[in-house]
């Protein structure tokens, strides 16, 4: 039975101005189910309340990798790059503004590209968001990031 499931983080942000490869946030773990699963990643939804429409690069784990912190520069292990699912790129030309509020949606139903699979033993997918440029937030709390899986 395909269950969907979304949720979303909010992520812990520094205010002061990010570098080119460091993670913003640290790590976010999206809790899925209570157990492993078997799925496909559907989409991503990220919203920005500082409306800067940055360019990310999201790394996407089904195991727990190294906890790098943020603001910190994004260095897996190799065991950590054996562990990653995927890379989910936030380009600027993904980016839309309503109400100064930017959001950007990658994947989704309609789109037939964005069918990840994913296993996880725990039921937590794991990602990093790293900076490609060198964005500067107001709060703490101006990103979410939202996933969409169906779940088997």
């Amino acid at each position: 039975m395909r269950r969907v499931r979304r949720i979303a983080v909010t992520p812990t942000i520094g205010t002061d101005a990010y570098t080119a490869a460091d993670c913003v946030g640290g790590l976010m773990t999206f809790g899925i189910t209570d157990q492993g699963f078997d799925g496909l990643i559907r989409g991503l939804l990220v919203t920005d309340d500082h409306a800067q429409s940055e360019q990310y690069v999201l790394y996407v784990y089904g195991s727990l990798p190294s906890t790098i912190a943020d603001d910190a520069e994004y260095l897996p292990t190799v065991a950590d790059l054996n562990k990653l699912v995927t890379t989910i790129v936030v380009a600027t030309a993904d980016w839309t503004e309503v109400n100064s509020i930017d959001w950007a949606f990658v994947g989704g139903y309609e789109d037939t590209q964005m069918q990840i699979p994913v296993h996880s033993d725990n039921g937590n997918i794991y990602m990093y968001a790293v900076a490609t440029d060198t964005p500067d937030y107001d709060a703490a709390d101006d990103l979410v990031f939202t996933l969409t899986v169906d779940v088997f």
